[in-house]
């Protein structure tokens, strides 16, 4: 062992034995139920996720017998008893089930308020000049961790300003206590707060990156400067990784300015537990240089690990944390030491519980002959309290991390704090609950380190959806901006048809126009005529018999080509999507990344299917059950997801062994050529895949009839779709089949809000399921169905949040929605509205551009649910909002319309979550969260009821519609004598 690790280690063993000569240390205060509970949620996980969820939502319960109900739907164990840590042993057990909730709730309470310093300023106030007498400083943080209207973050900023202004006032009279108010420099702010940058703008998009950096600078720079003025410490919290990168430009570009660069007391938090946080720093540092003038870095190790983590494996991203807990140690001491030896430049404040790391800071200082008043040390207030007292007894400065605001939102705060505490890698669970060795606490974390990777581990055996992009990356946006003009100068783009991989033109022309900019021709599209129709239906036919007895490997390998070249033209095809349909940008890259799912699933599943299933096993028999392919099928797509849905529907055709002739939507013609395109360069032999651009009512027509269709795929209204069905029935002669139809038709989806919903994410997921791509997804929500309790408040909260959203023409990276999709859309849509104006509440209808086909995101009120607005669908960004008194109510609402495709229900409540999974009639339900964004395999997608026939797309079942199951008998017993059976 080197000097400086026994230095640190006899530091480390120092602080401990100040903090065991405290009488009861213990990391769980002296709240005794709080300690049980800590206690018996490190002991059993699912108690610990249980009680984390019951803390979660329990603010948001007013009355005694919701509360013991939530409670015996969270804990309640076998014969329906609680556990042990709610018996008398807390004074609890032997109470009506009202009178312990009420305990229960206000003990939980209480455990919130060790934590939050207060729910307002003046409340705070006496508990931040109580610390001051112990020598223990602060920064105040105000609690609230979404922002979803302007509105509320104008709330924000006028809380800070109020913050700032009471705080700097009431220091006016305070002593000054030189170990906490003067560094190795002199003065320091006697007050200090800390800001949250998502706080302070609802409407922060990667995508719109330097609009989103101008306007939260905008905002910040008042209380920057009302702090400069003040002589108040200003802090820029970390949140997210999402908003990382624009947290530290933001910051640098804003203390750079010449009215800033001259203060030295504005800080920003690194998260050590990032795998750039030494970059960051190094970077950070340089600034610091040029700038002139100190600025300070909080180091802390990071409080989001595992939303982190599952968000990066859902978005298949690279995780961007160590998912090593001891390389985060690690970490966090090279990032102290470099800063150590950069403090001339930046004024380090390190924030941790663990006393290795501590020590590390203090020993890593005094080699560098820094004095101790240049060091501050950081905490969490309610937390590791005898080892705050032995930094402070030790003279060193000591700041709590201070939170004021509301418990309901302070939840979240809490929530992350339990967490951090009952963490079977926590340093304080190692010491205070786990009973760990002094050598264990204190060793070396870079050790015999094991180094994680960031990218997800994958299994062989699994399917892995396509990430999205990352907007957030600057080469992803250029790259984007680049596609769009390059797209935009090819307009129009002519479109001919594809037969038998000829291209065929024809003397009517249909012109596709940008709905956001209604002057501009984005296609010039060459609609079929009948006798065009049947030589694709000849082409189809003709290439059948050879491409059916192609190998599904080789028809496997074509698809996945398909997607190659799909990933590789990524950007051109959402710039095409953006220009023809106006889908905003991470809309059209949703759709894209869905048709690659769509090839790769279908491939790999095909695969699968190749393969003979034996059917029974009998001796001298062998039964196989195979698939073999029908034949022509007619693919009829619509123009919402213009390529993933074609994609999809062509790509399970084909690589079944059928031929295809597909027609697109009109609206999306020239994103269906471009994928026509894309199917000839992977190498689809002639006839097996022709393109026939033409109107619905007559090569649409003409196609469903025919002869040789086997099978019709069909994605649109429900009109459209009854009347395929209706047709697909007539047997036309010479035909020797029974047509398939495989149809998906419309949705009226609803919503549930439950009385106990997380609002925050209720109001969220609702607002994108009803306004995202203008409501133009089948899976839309079109009804939001809340309990009378939280109606008022759900309603408030998601008008105002309509309010904040942007509605800008596609192209324009800040647009959270863009226009519909046509003309005749938009006027039916401006029918529908100005008829449902006549009978109902209209709480809300947007201002949008001119010069394009946008229509008003409009919301309605107090809706009867057998209303014509709450049953038929509308297709467009209009949304009724029901009141229901119970969930039983609820519940029939929502399964009283003729659809059957999507549903959510936002609850907190095990049981009604349990209830809804199992009564609510949809093809896809989602819990606590937006419906609409089904990926493939993960939501197989899909409905019934009126909202479509056939199995699910992107699900195990959806290429056995496509084919016919065989099954082949043999008899293998020959003169008495059988082969032996495998």
């Amino acid at each position: 062992m080197n000097d400086i690790q026994s230095q640190i280690i006899a530091r480390g063993e120092e602080i401990l034995k100040r903090m065991e000569s405290q009488s009861k240390a213990s990391i769980f205060s002296k709240d005794f139920w709080y300690g049980s509970i800590m206690e018996w949620s490190m002991k059993n996980e699912k108690f610990k996720t249980n009680m984390f969820r019951f803390v979660d939502v329990l603010p948001s319960i007013n009355s005694g017998d919701e509360v013991s109900r939530h409670l015996k739907e969270y804990f309640a164990e076998d014969g329906g008893s609680l556990p042990p840590v709610f018996n008398v042993g807390l004074g609890l057990g032997s109470l009506a089930p009202g009178l312990m909730a009420g305990a229960i709730k206000k003990n939980v309470m209480g455990m919130a308020k060790m934590f939050i310093t207060g729910e307002s300023p003046d409340e705070a106030l006496p508990v931040l000049k109580k610390a001051r007498k112990n020598k223990m400083t602060f920064t105040v943080d105000i609690l609230g961790e979404a922002t979803l209207s302007e509105k509320e973050a104008q709330d924000y900023s006028n809380k800070y300003i109020e913050l700032v202004n009471w705080l700097a006032k009431d220091a006016q009279s305070w002593d000054e206590i030189p170990q906490i108010e003067r560094d190795h420099e002199g003065s320091l702010p006697k007050v200090n707060v800390s800001v949250k940058m998502t706080a302070l703008y609802s409407q922060i998009k990667d995508l719109a990156w330097e609009e989103s950096k101008k306007i939260v600078k905008d905002r910040l720079r008042p209380i920057f400067k009302l702090g400069m003025d003040k002589g108040v410490f200003v802090n820029l919290d970390m949140e997210h990784y999402a908003v990382k990168h624009m947290t530290v430009e933001v910051f640098t570009e804003l203390i750079n300015e010449p009215e800033f660069k001259n203060y030295k007391f504005f800080g920003l938090v690194i998260q050590a537990y990032l795998r750039d946080s030494f970059d960051d720093i190094k970077n950070l540092t340089e600034f610091a240089k040029k700038r002139g003038t100190p600025f300070w870095i909080r180091l802390v190790k990071g409080a989001y690990w595992d939303s982190e983590t599952i968000e990066a494996e859902q978005r298949g991203w690279a995780i961007p944390v160590y998912t090593n807990k001891m390389e985060s140690d690690a970490n966090y001491e090279t990032c102290a030491k470099y800063l150590l030896e950069n403090i001339k430049f930046i004024r380090p404040a390190f924030a941790s519980h663990n006393v290795r790391t501590l020590a590390a800071c203090m020993v890593y200082a005094e080699k560098l002959n820094i004095p101790k008043e240049a060091l501050e040390f950081q905490m969490l207030y309610g937390m590791a309290e005898p080892i705050k007292k032995a930094i402070v007894d030790m003279g060193y400065r000591l700041r709590e991390y201070a939170p004021v605001g509301e418990l309901i939102p302070g939840m979240a705060y809490l929530v992350r704090r339990l967490l951090e505490n009952t963490s079977n890698e926590s340093w304080l669970r190692g010491k205070f609950a786990d009973g760990k060795t002094t050598a264990e606490l204190l060793k070396d974390p870079a050790q015999n380190l094991a180094h994680s990777s960031p990218d997800r581990y994958k299994k062989a055996h699994r399917f892995y959806n396509e990430p999205l992009l990352d907007f957030a990356v600057p080469s992803v946006r250029a790259n984007m901006t680049k596609a769009l003009a390059e797209v935009k100068a090819t307009f129009p783009i002519q479109v001919p048809l594809m037969i038998n991989n000829k291209e065929v033109r024809s003397e009517k022309i249909f012109d596709r126009v940008n709905p956001s900019n209604e002057s501009q021709v984005v296609g010039e599209i060459h609609m079929a005529n009948i006798d065009q129709a049947e030589q694709a239906m000849q082409a189809a036919q003709t290439a059948y018999k050879t491409w059916k007895n192609v190998s599904a490997e080789k028809r496997a390998e074509l698809v996945d080509k398909l997607a190659d070249i799909m990933t590789r033209d990524r950007y051109k095809l959402i710039a095409t999507q953006v220009f023809e349909v106006g889908k905003p940008w991470n809309e059209a890259d949703g759709d894209i990344g869905e048709a690659i799912d769509f090839c790769r699933y279908y491939a790999r599943h095909m695969r699968e299917l190749q393969k003979p299933l034996r059917a029974g096993f009998t001796p001298g028999e062998v039964s196989q059950y195979i698939y073999k392919s029908r034949g022509v099928t007619a693919v009829i797509a619509p123009w919402n997801f213009p390529l993933a849905i074609l994609a999809g529907m062509v790509t399970a055709a084909a690589v079944t062994g059928n031929t295809v002739v597909m027609k697109p939507a009109e609206q999306s013609s020239v994103v269906a050529w471009g994928l026509m395109k894309m199917i000839q360069e992977a190498g689809f032999p002639a006839g097996v895949i022709n393109f026939l651009p033409g109107f619905g009512e007559e090569v649409g027509e003409y196609i469903v009839n025919h002869k040789f269709t086997t099978t019709i795929a069909f994605t649109g209204s429900k009109a459209v779709g009854l009347h395929i069905l209706n047709r697909a029935s007539y047997v036309q002669p010479g035909q020797s089949h029974v047509k398939r139809c495989i149809i998906e038709m419309g949705g009226k989806n609803a919503v549930i809000i439950d009385n106990d919903a997380d609002l925050d994410e209720a109001v969220d997921g609702v607002l994108y399921s009803a306004f995202g791509f203008s409501g133009q997804k089948c899976s839309a929500a079109s009804r939001v169905i809340v309990l009378d309790e939280v109606y008022d408040r759900f309603v408030d909260r998601l008008v105002e949040a309509a309010k904040s959203i942007d509605i800008l023409p596609a192209d324009n990276p800040k647009a959270y929605m863009g226009p519909v999709v046509d003309k005749e859309a938009y006027d039916r849509i401006l029918g529908m509205i100005a008829d449902a104006e006549k009978s109902h509440k209209l709480l809300f209808k947007a201002s949008v551009p001119a010069g394009g086909f946008f229509a008003p995101p409009t919301i309605f009120g107090d809706v009867p649910g057998d209303s014509k607005l709450a049953q038929q669908e509308v297709f467009g960004p209009v949304v009724a909002v029901i009141r229901a008194k119970n969930l039983d109510q609820a519940l029939e609402i929502a399964n009283s319309t003729e659809y059957a495709l999507t549903g959510g229900l936002f609850s907190r409540s095990p049981a009604n979550i349990a209830r809804v999974k199992n009564e609510f009639e949809v093809g896809n339900l989602y819990v606590n969260r937006g419906i609409t964004g089904a990926m493939v395999d993960r939501h197989p997608f899909g409905g019934y009821k009126m909202s479509g026939v056939g199995s699910k797309t992107g699900g195990p079942d959806y290429l056995k519609q496509y084919m016919e199951p065989v099954a082949v008998t043999e008899n293998t017993l020959r003169r008495g004598f059988a082969p032996l059976e495998e």
